[in-house]
């Protein structure tokens, strides 16, 4: 109770802050900047999530209508509340749904009553505990009970591991940024001896740039490293609670690039530029709507037939001789507009047709690109039952 009551009056006073322009510039964003550096507890984040879930109204957890096909779809919640992105999907398609409970004790029965012919999942990365959590239960969703999941387990299972990513691009002979990851410290400190500087390091579980830093010099390299081996590191928005302990990732910086995101889901695919903020493209929230390069859709088209992923965006820095390297793969991901994609202003996407991308105007992408996803899962259930 004591915490809510504190979230609260900081709600009140950030919504008091924010008044102006004036008072937001000065005090607002230095203060929230402050607080989310040493505060952003993952108690705060649920209290943000249910706040915004309470006064938006609560979607139905289970179909309260006639099914326009034949399947029931298992939704997996979030405590980000990702999900109801896919209940929204399912009402506007008129397809069954039933909402299940990973963190609950009784998943395992609530899995086997809901008699779903299949689930989606959109896992939060906020923490690795959950990270944890996903990565064996849907494990055991699919592999043990043999469920149908989508994205499938391998896709999931890449999603917000940075070190994961980089041992599957290298296992399939990807291109990517070279980098390594120390487990050993002697290891760690020798490679700053012969290493090219700027380097950037990164925490394994994050997004939108969070724990990601340039590192400029030796002795910058070395305090950090000493850090990740001793006291550990935390992205600059986790709980101060988590850190990640005795390794660190370090990747070669890669400047002068253009950043482009892009997307197939099921046979669409998509393409924009992402703009630059400061030093980093993640996270800045910038889009340039320009036609994306052929040799980066075949590469997104070669990656997911390699894995078998149905829903992928792949983020790729396009070097200025053209070469193309693979920064991260994301299964799951939000969309800030309703198309991901304008060619000469019109919205669209690119079908795959014997090697070639043909354009098709639309807007596609409604619910964070959710209808898309239980679109391509009913062809699945669909072409599986055939």
């Amino acid at each position: 109770m004591m915490r809510q009551f504190l979230f609260k009056t900081l709600q009140k006073c950030a919504a008091f802050l924010r008044s102006t322009e004036w008072l937001k510039r000065c005090f607002y964003l230095p203060l929230k900047n402050v607080m989310r550096r040493r505060f952003y507890s993952v108690e705060y984040i649920l209290f943000h999530a249910y706040a915004n879930k309470n006064s938006k109204g609560c979607v139905p957890p289970e179909s309260d209508y006639k099914s326009a096909f034949p399947w029931t779809i298992g939704v997996i919640r979030d405590v980000f509340l990702n999900h109801e992105a896919y209940i929204v999907a399912c009402r506007e398609l008129k397809v069954a749904y039933k909402t299940i409970d990973l963190y609950a004790s009784d998943w395992i029965s609530q899995i086997e009553r809901s008699d779903c012919h299949a689930f989606v999942a959109w896992p939060s990365e906020c923490i690795q505990e959950w990270k944890t959590l996903y990565d064996e239960r849907l494990r055991l969703l699919t592999a043990d009970m043999g469920h149908t999941l989508y994205p499938p387990y391998d896709a999931l299972w890449l999603y917000g591991s940075k070190q994961r990513q980089r041992d599957w691009l290298d296992l399939h002979g990807f291109p990517h940024p070279k980098t390594s990851v120390f487990y050993n410290l002697e290891e760690a400190l020798s490679f700053f001896s012969e290493a090219a500087l700027p380097v950037v390091a990164k925490v394994d579980i994050g997004a939108s740039a969070h724990g990601v830093s340039i590192i400029r010099s030796n002795k910058q390299g070395d305090r950090l490293i000493r850090q990740a081996f001793g006291r550990g590191i935390k992205g600059s928005c986790s709980d101060p609670q988590t850190r990640q302990w005795r390794h660190i990732l370090l990747q070669e910086y890669v400047p002068d690039v253009r950043e482009w995101r892009i997307i197939r889901i099921g046979e669409s695919f998509f393409g924009y530029e992402k703009g630059k903020a400061g030093e980093f493209h993640s996270g800045s929230g910038l889009a340039g709507w320009f036609d994306p390069p052929r040799a980066a859709l075949d590469l997104v088209y070669r990656i997911t037939e390699e894995g078998g992923f149905r829903s992928m965006a792949m983020d790729v820095f396009e070097k200025p001789d053209g070469t193309l390297l693979v920064n991260e793969l994301q299964s799951v991901f939000g969309a800030f507009d309703t198309a991901q994609m304008y060619i000469d202003g019109v919205p669209g996407r690119y079908r795959r047709v014997d090697g070639n991308y043909v354009f098709e105007e639309g807007r596609y992408c409604s619910n964070t690109c959710c209808n898309l996803r239980i679109a391509d899962l009913l062809e699945m259930l669909k072409t599986k039952r055939s």
